[in-house]
């Protein structure tokens, strides 16, 4: 599908708001509410727009964020959509990828705590374990999203708040439920989330205002696929050999300034930070590469890249539904 300037800039809103009304939105595009609705549905069927998300702060319900790497001997077609079927089953998946590059294999996934993670790795080595010859794990301690100005053009905006482990409160399941209702659609109606936890809309609108006040909720936006708008996408894997907090600050910033990079991810694990970037080629990711290592090859060490070729994006709430 080719995205003309009102795709463009109906994309760049549904980053910043996903959950904002086709009325409000028309009136920023300078379109009809029911153009606004046309779009969107051209551009969800296109499959450019992956999901329309609450970002609910997973760490502050207690979850841990988890990225498990793997390298398979061989990998054939067979064995890549047994993986897909797995990602697909297991209720905590966020994200599951085959990739090419450094891993065959991306599973990202929440958890309560190690143990699950345990379990999680034992599933997939109990049924792939011959063919497995290297994993990795990581666990994150803060992440963002960021708009897609390299896709999209216009202006930088700002990211999205940080999510940082931190201490976990606890919520009853009236919330949790609307939590992982909007985590799977953002643009769902307090009628439909009413009908769903068994109160009134506006007492559905009144624990939707809490939860962003009190921070579970950092915004509604949304996730696209690369590959639909003509880009390729590449998450970098980056060792630091040395770093100071100034010094990880200021790669921090460049990162958030550089219109290539849409998501990053500071781990604890086989690296250190992880940075998702969009380009046109790769041509285009060894110019980015080169710019980091140019600015900062003094503190950075490895680093491995790999590209994601099938995706399964889910909702890892989905067992409160």
């Amino acid at each position: 599908m080719e995205l003309d300037k009102k795709d463009r800039e109906l994309l760049t809103l549904l980053y910043l708001n996903s959950r904002m009304s086709f009325v409000q939105m028309g009136k920023k595009l300078r379109l009809s509410s029911s153009a606004v609705e046309r779009r969107m549905r051209q551009l969800k069927e296109a499959g450019i727009i992956s999901l329309l998300f609450a970002d609910v702060n997973l760490a502050k319900l207690g979850f841990k964020s988890y990225r498990i790497y793997l390298k398979f001997d061989v990998f054939n077609e067979k064995m890549e959509n047994e993986v897909l079927g797995l990602f697909e089953a297991h209720k905590r998946t966020l994200w599951g990828v085959t990739c090419e590059g450094a891993y065959d294999v991306l599973w990202r996934q929440v958890a309560k705590d190690e143990k699950e993670v345990e379990d999680a790795i034992n599933m997939m080595t109990e049924r792939f374990g011959a063919e497995i010859a290297e994993k990795a794990v990581a666990t994150t301690t803060y992440q963002t999203y960021l708009s897609w100005n390299r896709a999209l053009g216009g202006e930088r905006h700002p990211e999205f708040p940080m999510e940082r482990t931190t201490e976990a409160e606890g919520l009853d399941g009236t919330d949790m439920k609307i939590l992982a209702s909007l985590y799977g659609d953002a643009r769902a109606t307090t009628v439909d989330l009413a009908g769903r936890v068994g109160l009134t809309p506006d007492a559905v609108r009144y624990r939707m205002d809490r939860l962003t006040k009190d921070g579970f909720i950092l915004g509604y936006t949304a996730w696209f696929d690369a590959k639909r708008m003509g880009f390729e996408y590449y998450k970098i894997l980056i060792n630091f050999r040395s770093i100071t907090r100034e010094k990880e600050k200021e790669f921090l910033d460049y990162c958030l300034e550089h219109d290539n990079v849409v998501f990053l991810n500071k781990c604890i694990g086989s690296w250190d930070i992880e940075v998702d970037v969009i380009v046109e080629n790769t041509v285009e990711l060894h110019k980015f590469i080169s710019g980091i290592k140019t600015k900062f090859g003094h503190v950075i060490g490895n680093h491995k890249y790999i590209s994601p070729i099938e995706e399964r994006m889910l909702n890892p709430m989905r067992e409160f539904i």
